[in-house]
């Protein structure tokens, strides 16, 4: 089964709207087994939906429409498309008495322009909005069906889980079944040096790497009679990847790096600290994402200037004028310093370059050294990052932190 999506707006095609009502319907389809054939934007222009509404006839049985059901002139949506397929509108009156309580809710009276929005085609199932005056509807088209829905995420949504699922469950045939596999430390290339023969399709399962958030994620997609089969399925392939990938794999699904290394804290029962030059705050703000990270993180210092670092981390003037702030030597003392003075079982440090400037040809922009003090040993990392400023920052402390997943398992 395949489905199309169209958005319709002109604050879509013209890059002010993100377009992220296509990307949760598709992620939704999957769960049904539903593939995605294309992804689709038009202004709001009759020609335009009409020809985009063709090509989906053409090669789509599940077509989502987003968009374009407001009470204003330039919403065409449905009036164009029940005028391609030759199907009139008529009047709801419960509909409109719906819309009608809406603005009434709060003590508002209803624009007459609102009337349009309670006009369908007589076959059309009604889908409704509870979050807004657009209700969406479904309306079948032979062994078709077309999903009419409202452009804002917040009432698309709630109308896609609550009215939408149920027709797709009525055609469920099999089961999607999806898990991701998070990498950090590892490209594309080496990846498939290590598992190529474990990617691509076969007979029900598709394995796939995609680049995201500075990871590669191999997501794995498996379809069965039932979820169980699916799953099962989809676990057999990951303890096989599993084999061959495991020192760069740091979560699955939507788990973060810093929710696994908290898991690990707690488990350990280990406390940690911080201290940051060129991330800025960057590595303690990312560890605080997690709930229950009270009981482990004790502080984060700032410490940028070279007078910082001696004040608060009792950083040597004789190690700075030797070796310098982004030095091997001063991530390590830095280390060092932040376990000792917040009496943390781990201390992490980072102090680099980011740029646009402060860069030599000895100690180029994206120079970063992390370093990494536990009970006994402390570990330094000298850092070679591509990027922007931004970009710099947050791969060094991604880094740290892998770094530290790692020392941690």
């Amino acid at each position: 089964m395949k489905a199309e999506i169209l958005a319709v707006g002109n604050e879509v095609i013209m890059g002010h709207t993100v377009n992220t009502n296509a990307s949760y319907i598709a992620k939704r389809l999957k769960e049904y087994g539903i593939g995605v054939k294309y992804h689709i934007a038009v202004g709001d222009c009759k020609e335009d939906i009409e020809e985009a509404l063709a090509h989906a006839l053409s090669h789509a049985e599940y077509i989502f429409i987003i968009g374009g059901l407001g009470p204003t002139q330039d919403d065409l949506t449905k009036e164009t498309v029940c005028q391609y397929l030759k199907k009139p509108l008529v009047f709801y009156p419960s509909i409109y008495e719906g819309i009608v309580a809406y603005f009434a809710k709060t003590n508002r009276i209803t624009p007459e322009n609102n009337r349009k929005q309670a006009y369908f085609p007589e076959d059309a199932s009604i889908l409704d909005n509870h979050n807004g005056t657009a209700p969406g509807c479904m309306i079948p088209v032979e062994n078709k069906k077309i999903f009419l829905l409202p452009g804002p995420p917040n009432e698309l949504i709630p109308i896609f889980n609550n009215e939408v699922c149920p027709y797709l469950e009525k055609d469920l045939k099999e089961v999607y079944y999806t898990l991701d596999i998070k990498c950090f430390g590892i490209g594309e290339s080496h990846l498939a040096q290590l598992a190529g023969d474990l990617l691509g399709e076969f007979e029900d399962t598709l394995i796939a790497p995609y680049v995201s958030n500075l990871e590669v994620i191999i997501r794995i997609c498996t379809w069965k009679t039932s979820i169980e089969a699916a799953r099962q399925e989809a676990e057999r392939y990951k303890n096989k990847i599993e084999e061959r990938l495991r020192p760069y794999i740091i979560g699955y699904n939507e788990e973060t790096i810093e929710e696994n290394i908290l898991k690990l804290l707690q488990t350990k029962q280990y406390s940690v600290t911080t201290a940051e030059s060129c991330t800025g705050g960057l590595l303690a703000g990312t560890l605080v994402n997690c709930g229950g990270i009270s009981n482990y993180f004790k502080e984060g210092i700032v410490t940028y200037s070279n007078e910082a670092k001696m004040k608060y981390l009792h950083v040597k003037e004789e190690t700075l004028n030797q070796f310098g702030a982004v030095s091997y030597e001063i991530a390590k003392e830095m280390a060092e310093g932040v376990r000792q003075t917040a009496g943390a079982h781990i201390g992490l440090a980072t102090t680099g370059i980011a740029g646009p400037d402060g860069g030599t040809e000895e100690k180029p922009v994206g120079l970063v050294y992390i370093g990494i003090a536990l009970p006994g040993e402390t570990f330094v990392y000298e850092l070679h990052l591509q990027g922007d400023r931004q970009s710099i920052r947050l791969q060094a402390v991604k880094h740290t932190l892998y770094q530290l997943y790692k020392k941690l398992k």
